[in-house]
């Protein structure tokens, strides 16, 4: 009789469990809003399939294979459900036993896997700036190709990429705001109450006012074509911002002393109150030219009827950088272009400035060009838009324009022979102030004083009236020339909700108009705010801390030898713009270049350095990249 095989032992079966989770971005004892943000921030609702014997590391080891950004994540999480009903809903916190969350706990705390288990951070919040779609959050996730740019999207943002996608499909009037289909916009063009050929009659002719050059074809063209990627449904009209209807507000920034204090708690208290608005969207492709990160630019602040105290998302195209850093990048670029003036020609030679002058002595161009564009009104917007976020401020505007700006008078302004930005009618008038009480001029400087008189309707010079005609000359090369772009600023910081600020507190102007030593690096400021390391922070992977004492202490040399555009260079190159930021970290690392997180301010330098001077020629060339993106996230 022959025997039986005997039987193959069993394997014991593993049957996986199916849950729905959502991982919100802060600690909340309610479910979310507005899923959509948490989903393109690679948050959100995730199906997830666990075994049913996984025990609390088992279940925390794919919820970070589902969720990277838990990888990083500090001072711990705990999982909630949400009470029965529909809408915004409680949350209380799952049971869990001595070992943890198993998987027999989640199948009976979510109905055999029927209702939404939540990820909630205690601590640390997520950072909810959209991811790219390449991002690794989005690998699993089902992709279609969108028909109008091309780009791989995943399935579930489809829907809000279309939404931007087809807005951004259309070109953007780079003056009055509206947009345009390709084939539309030449004929928009030439019939636009605000375009280039309506709005520079004298110059299309070739009657010039103060500019002798008409205006090339060229930059107008382009200008017209440049696209500002904008979210429609943030973007909407809405009511006049006003500082007769603004909202009302917390007011104890009236009664602090300090004017810096009182702006950051004006500024504080304001974005606070809208900080559950949708966010004003903007993106900047870094791989295009200048001329054309202008327009964007110029696109994004031209848009009427924009509440700019709403939060503020920014996005890098080209780059995977996110975060504050990339805020802080892009107000960095957009005052640099105020302060300096942008790379487009409006027939005023190479470049467009808006102010023009010496430092500390800055006052708005007089272009016709400029005025009628009203990129003054841009500019007001864009001083009180970057107040508002923190950012740099127009340094060196000279004072008797702020003077008038704030409503002063004209006849009471200190005006000075610096303020005159022409320097062909500054040496006129300084003939007039030159002490000579003999009032001995030549035949061709009278016939010069005699002349610029003459053109601004002022009598010509006698031997009564020098110190007259040298005050109303001054009068009229600064403020009269100007009073029109100076009320254009005006109404820009009204929309930006300053103007309400400086009303109130006219001693704060100082603060958002500083002198230029005021806006300077300061050395000793920034050394104050730098956190060295420490011996008692060695780790494994770090060098010797006699190695971090000397590189710290090259940087410390960098630092306190560097000229102004080095130092603001190093200080953009670390937290993302030019104002130094408390607590600004520096780690000792082992790698090849030096790099930065400009999101958490930390300034990684690599160990290999031997000599101060292969150490400060390195850093110099890295810093000096800080104006072509960041390439880390």
């Amino acid at each position: 009789m022959k025997k039986m095989a005997p039987e193959p032992a069993k394997l014991a079966s593993i049957k996986f469990l199916e849950f729905q989770f959502c991982l919100l971005s802060k600690n909340s004892q309610k479910t979310p809003k507005d899923e959509t943000v948490l989903l393109q921030a690679g948050l959100g609702r995730r199906t997830v399939n666990i075994p049913d014997n996984a025990d609390h590391t088992e279940i925390t080891k794919v919820l970070i294979q589902e969720y990277p950004k838990l990888q990083n994540l500090r001072g711990g999480w705990l999982l909630q459900k949400a009470s029965g009903g529909s809408g915004q809903r409680k949350t209380t916190s799952l049971a869990q036993d001595s070992q943890g969350y198993t998987a027999k706990i989640l199948k009976a705390s979510s109905n055999n896997g029927k209702n939404v288990i939540y990820i909630v951070p205690l601590q640390e919040e997520i950072d909810i700036t959209p991811l790219p779609y390449n991002a690794p959050e989005f690998h699993n996730m089902p992709k279609n190709i969108c028909m109008t740019c091309g780009i791989s999207v995943p399935l579930q943002l489809l829907p809000c990429h279309l939404e931007d996608c087809q807005s951004n499909n259309a070109d953007a009037c780079p003056i009055c705001g509206e947009e345009f289909s390709a084939e539309v916009m030449p004929y928009h063009a030439s019939t636009c109450g605000e375009s280039f050929p309506e709005i520079f009659p004298s110059i299309m002719d070739g009657n010039s006012v103060d500019e002798t050059a008409s205006l090339p074809s060229q930059t107008s063209t382009r200008l017209q074509s440049t696209i500002f990627q904008l979210d429609p449904d943030h973007l909407t009209p809405g009511p006049s911002v006003s500082a007769e209807s603004a909202p009302s507000m917390c007011d104890d920034w009236k009664r602090i002393e300090l004017p810096e204090r009182a702006a950051i708690q004006y500024r504080q208290c304001t974005l606070r109150q809208k900080e559950d608005e949708p966010p004003l969207k903007v993106r900047i492709d870094i791989r295009e030219d200048m001329e054309d990160q202008e327009g964007r630019i110029i696109n994004f602040y031209k848009v009427p009827k924009i509440d700019w105290t709403r939060p503020l998302q920014c996005r890098l195209e080209g780059d995977v950088a996110t975060g504050d850093g990339v805020q802080r990048h892009f107000f960095s670029m957009v005052m640099h272009k105020l302060q300096n003036g942008f790379l487009f020609n409006v027939g005023n030679g190479n470049g467009t400035a808006l102010f023009e002058g010496q430092a500390d002595h800055l006052i708005p161009s007089t272009s016709q060009v400029l005025l009628q564009s009203d990129l003054f009104v841009m500019a007001g917007r864009i001083i009180g838009h970057s107040f508002l976020h923190g950012g740099p401020s127009l340094a060196g505007v000279s004072p008797a324009i702020v003077h008038v700006l704030l409503g002063g008078s004209p006849q009471t302004a200190t005006i000075t022979i610096e303020d005159v930005a022409d320097i062909d009618i500054r040496e006129t008038i300084q003939m007039l102030a030159v002490d000579d009480s003999k009032n001995d001029f030549t035949e061709d400087q009278k016939a010069a004083i005699d002349q610029l008189a003459m053109s601004w309707d002022l009598p010509v010079l006698t031997t009564t009236n020098r110190t007259w005609l040298l005050h109303n000359l001054l009068q009229h090369a600064v403020l009269t020339r100007t009073w029109r772009q100076v009320k254009q600023l005006r109404q820009g910081l009204k929309e930006s909700m300053v103007w309400q600020l400086l009303e109130a507190r006219p001693d704060v102007a100082s603060v958002i108009f500083p002198r230029q030593s005021m806006a300077d690096c300061s050395t000793q400021v920034l050394l104050n705010n730098i956190i060295w390391p420490m011996e008692d922070e060695e780790g494994d992977n770090e060098p010797p801390f006699t190695t971090q004492c000397r590189i710290s202490g090259y940087l410390r040399k960098f630092v306190e030898t560097a000229d102004q555009c080095k130092l603001k260079q190093l200080v953009k190159f670390w937290v993302g713009w030019e104002l130094p930021m408390k607590e600004m970290q520096v780690k000792v690392v082992q790698a090849e270049n030096p790099t930065s997180s400009t999101c958490f301010c930390i300034l990684r330098l690599p160990a290999h350095y031997t000599t101060y001077d292969h150490f400060k020629k390195h850093l110099e060339s890295c810093i000096a990249t800080s104006d072509v993106g960041f390439g880390l996230v």
